[in-house]
Parts: C-alpha cells; structure tokens; sequence
C-alpha cells in the first residue's frame, strides 16, 4: 500500500511540473529597444571589423516608435560598400561622421509582432550639417556624379535578428535571405531609388550588440 501511495505521489508531482505554463516569449521589438553598443563585427570571411567602424564607439538607441539615433554611420558604409571601398574612404570618416561631438545618424526599424528572427533596418546616412563630407566620400568610392545626393535612405530587409544573455546579448546578421534597397527623397518627402550603388553587393556580415544601462550620449562619452 507504501508503494502505492508513493508512486501516486510521484506522479502526482510530475504531473504537477508538467502543467506548469510555459513561459511567455518576449516580443522581437520589445527585446530590441534600448541602448545597444557593437562589441564585436565581422565580414562575411569572419575576420574582425570592429575597430575599423567605431568612431570612437558603435552604438544605438532603438526606441519604442521604430526611430532609431546612432553612431552606426561608418558600420553602414562598410555594410553598403564592402571592404574594399571601405578601406578607400576609412581615414576620411571621422571628418563627415562628428559622433565626438554628439551628432547622430538617424534612421528607422521594424518588426513583427511576437517572437520573430528577422526585421528591417533604414538607416539615414549624411554628412556634417552645411558640408559635403559625405558627398567627398561617395566620391572617393565611385559614386557617379548624377548620384551624389548628401542624404541617403539604405533600407536593410530580412535581417537576422537573434538574442543571447537573457536578452542582453542581440546578434545581426546580413545573409543571404537579406534584401537591399537604397532611396533618397524628393522635395515631398516621397521616396526616390536611389542608383547610386548596386543593391546586391552589400557585405554579408554579423554584429554582436551588448545591452547598455546608460544612454547614448553617455556611451560616446565613455568611448572618448
């Protein structure tokens, strides 16, 4: 009868664990917000770039209406125009992206809602207000002159988006399901394609994001 009781008891509690509700997954979008700071980048031959993008510190805020402020500029251009260009414009860079004296790039992301591991990124790239820095670089690469506009929408589809650390840990990764297109804006606001480069040599590559409990300003201060 000990026996009986016993197993009874066993299974009792195993039954017990097994009705416990599972927990909820964190939305993408939610596990996305907040400062995030570049702690490691790589090509799509796994070498390093991360010190060749930080100027002096790779970082975003991503808030809760999609909007985006960051010192992403020079991780952009190496995601557009691949090592090679990159190298051509890399010791002009700190001339047209001034994140020393808090002037950030802007831009846009978005998610579906639930737990999902792909979302889009637009990041809006120019220069130092009143300068042409940024057109002197796209110039630098070879970039046509009918295309060299100062402001440049590069939108990024299908990025891969996973979490680590309790979710503070996020990993990008640009492959082979993510899709370019680049715009600029007409004197409405409406998009325009922009030509200027080809959507389809944007380098394949991996971000690794640690979460920051401070904001953006004081991540680039700290980085100085």
């Amino acid at each position: 009868m000990k026996k009986i009781i016993t197993l009874l008891s066993v299974c009792a509690v195993l039954g017990f664990i097994g009705c416990e509700p599972e927990k909820d997954e964190v939305a993408t979008k939610s596990a996305m917000e907040g400062v995030w700071q570049v702690t490691a980048a790589y090509d799509e031959a796994g070498d390093t770039i991360t010190g060749k993008i930080a100027f002096p510190v790779t970082a975003f805020h991503l808030s809760s209406d999609h909007t985006i402020i960051s010192t992403a500029g020079p991780m952009f251009m190496h995601v557009v125009y691949g090592n090679s260009k990159y190298t051509t414009i890399a010791a002009s860079i700190d001339q047209v992206f001034n994140y020393a004296g808090l002037d950030f790039n802007g831009g846009e992301f978005f998610v579906a809602g639930g737990a999902v591991d792909r979302f889009t990124i637009e990041m809006k790239l120019e220069g130092l207000p009143g300068q042409k820095a940024l057109t002197t670089l796209l110039d630098l690469i070879g970039v046509t002159q009918d295309n060299l506009d100062v402001v440049v929408y590069h939108k990024f589809q299908n990025v891969k988006v996973t979490f680590e650390n309790d979710y503070n840990t996020m990993i990008w990764e640009f492959d082979d399901m993510t899709e370019a297109v680049y715009n600029t804006k007409d004197n409405n606001g409406n998009y325009v394609l922009w030509n200027g480069w080809p959507i389809s040599s944007f380098m394949h590559g991996k971000f690794v994001l640690q979460k920051k409990s401070v904001d953006l300003t004081q991540v680039v201060k700290d980085a100085l």
